[in-house]
């Protein structure tokens, strides 16, 4: 079988040889047969299509070809087990969505499963595992490691005057600040209570007490706001730095009385102002 293609009538818009303008879009200039009419002669070219396969029509999906699979013998594909397979492919296709669904799911959680959820920083059980992979590192390497304990000393007060509704929001806001401060690689998880810790990779004490002071004054310039209040939260901090033979423990033990200590100091202050001023 031979078939006839007939050559081009679309003339090449080659500028600068005479027959037709640089301009493409000059051949409708004058009128609709203006380029036909600049057109070369037509010509034929002969395509021998004779070894080539006659196209075959692709067999619409039917549901005998899934009863095919299953092992169902052709004969005993009826309408009822037709709709059966095909109510049993709808629910396969249900399925299979919600296994996705779950997929995502797991994902979701897996990303969140070290975060508090009351505060949005690392869990209590996160962080402990972190700090306890460090502190064994502790001496084989050049790292230094500080642990920076931060405790909210005013909560009870707010709390007795503004109430549990508004614990929430404040834990968020401090975390929000502090991690401003205390940023990657380092680690800022919550303990509980209302203690807030870090763990710090080669920084000296006067890097540490620099973010301690930038914490400090943004706070107490920034307070939180609360149903058109504004609470003013009293930060203190304990700092430590591991050694070679810590445990987790005693570093958090360490930490936390470094905290006790300074947080008598700031009392002792506080008392010797006189009353009024």
């Amino acid at each position: 079988m031979k078939v006839t293609r007939p050559g081009s009538t679309t003339p090449s818009m080659g500028g600068g040889d005479g027959r037709y303008p640089s301009n493409p879009y000059g051949i409708f200039a004058y009128g609709k047969d203006a380029g036909q009419r600049r057109a070369p002669a037509q010509h034929t070219v002969d395509i021998d299509t004779g070894n080539l396969p006659d196209p075959e029509d692709v067999p619409p999906f039917h549901t005998p070809d899934i009863a095919n699979v299953l092992g169902i013998p052709d004969n005993q594909v009826t309408p009822a087990v037709e709709q059966a397979i095909g109510r049993l492919m709808v629910r396969i296709n249900g399925l299979t969505e919600s296994l996705s669904d779950l997929k995502k799911r797991q994902v979701q959680l897996a990303r969140s499963e070290g975060r508090d959820p009351f505060t949005g920083a690392l869990s209590r059980p996160a962080f402990m595992q972190i700090l306890e992979n460090e502190i064994a590192l502790v001496g084989a390497d050049r790292t230094t490691r500080t642990v920076l304990i931060c405790e909210l000393a005013n909560l009870e007060d707010i709390l007795q005057r503004y109430g549990q509704e508004c614990k929430d929001g404040l834990f968020n806001y401090v975390r929000r600040i502090m991690a401003d401060f205390i940023m990657s690689p380092h680690h800022l998880g919550y303990l509980g209570c209302n203690d807030f810790v870090a763990l710090m990779y080669n920084v000296d004490s006067d890097d540490v007490w620099q973010r301690v002071d930038a914490i400090a004054r943004w706070l107490d310039q920034h307070p939180y706001s609360h149903n058109d209040k504004w609470i003013k939260v009293v930060p203190v901090f304990g700092m430590y730095q591991a050694k070679s033979g810590d445990t987790p423990a005693s570093v958090l033990n360490s930490a936390d009385s470094a905290l006790r200590a300074q947080k008598e100091m700031r009392l002792a202050q506080l008392d010797r102002i006189p009353q009024g001023i």
